[in-house]
């Protein structure tokens, strides 16, 4: 049960650029805690455990490996591990390196549970209009990850091939972002008519909560940001490691946690909701 894929798309995507923006320029441990774990749950949530546990372990490793790497080029700090020669391997470049993997791993997850939320007639309906061109682009490369995984499957699958996999998914993904884009200008796309704007498919009216929730999203996202910009909650990692917070940063964390956790909320509620229901039949 998906609740929050029902509200307007407009919606959705100032949730996911809320989250990207507060994840991107607050680099704090905490936040990037709280975004690593609200966006696993959401993508494991979106795609089942059977599934969804690969990707997420997946990203923990790339956590870990961005550590090891950073720690083993990067030899700033004071706080010394061991010794690789006459080159030290410190904390601080390894939590570092950590809290970057974390930072890319959130982003993988983020835009994967973009992807299953904001599907193309969706993006098709927010900026048709405006960017045709760019809205198609964009429409085509959230659909290219899931159709080469599909294609790498069905050439597994049917012919066995060991070699020449790459090529063949190449010339596939080739082969149809040529197809789409042609049928795509022989059907006039992005051609402005006068007096007449381009329909959609995708007919979801703003409703009144969809515009309560956006209101939260926005009101969660400024305060947050406005409170840790004021506050005193500061992270050092060189040359040694120092963290300090307040109770505006607290209460920043509380409201980012809040937002992140928007989504899955909703579709736990929805999914109770539906039981009960369920149940009284």
């Amino acid at each position: 049960m998906n609740g929050f894929s029902k509200y307007h798309p407009a919606v959705i995507f100032i949730y996911f650029v809320a989250v990207t923006v507060i994840t991107v320029f607050v680099f704090d441990p905490v936040l990037l805690g709280i975004t690593f774990i609200s966006q696993s749950a959401f993508y494991l949530y979106l795609k089942g455990m059977s599934e969804g546990i690969s990707f997420v372990g997946k990203c923990l490793g790339i956590v870990v490996i961005c550590g090891g790497i950073n720690a083993l080029v990067n030899h700033r700090g004071v706080t010394v591990l061991c010794w690789i020669g006459e080159l030290p391997l410190t904390v601080e470049c390894l939590f570092y390196g950590c809290m970057t993997g974390t930072l890319l791993a959130a982003s993988l997850l983020m835009f994967g549970c973009c992807s299953q939320m904001m599907t193309s007639e969706k993006i098709l309906c927010l900026f048709g209009n405006r960017m045709p061109h760019a809205c198609l682009l964009f429409s085509m490369a959230l659909r290219l990850i899931p159709k080469i995984r599909r294609d790498y499957k069905m050439i597994r699958e049917n012919h066995k091939l060991q070699k020449g996999i790459l090529t063949t998914l190449v010339g596939l993904a080739l082969e149809d972002s040529l197809e789409m884009g042609t049928a795509m200008r022989d059907r006039g796309y992005g051609k402005r008519l006068k007096g007449k704007r381009r329909t959609s498919i995708y007919t979801r009216r703003f409703q009144r909560r969809d515009l309560a929730l956006m209101v939260c999203l926005l009101l969660a996202a400024s305060i947050g940001m406005g409170l840790h910009v004021c506050s005193r909650t500061r992270f050092l990692a060189f040359p040694y490691m120092e963290y300090s917070r307040d109770g505006m940063g607290m209460g920043a964390y509380f409201l980012f946690a809040l937002l992140f956790f928007i989504p899955l909320g909703i579709n736990i509620r929805e999914e109770l909701r539906w039981r009960h229901i369920v149940s009284k039949i």
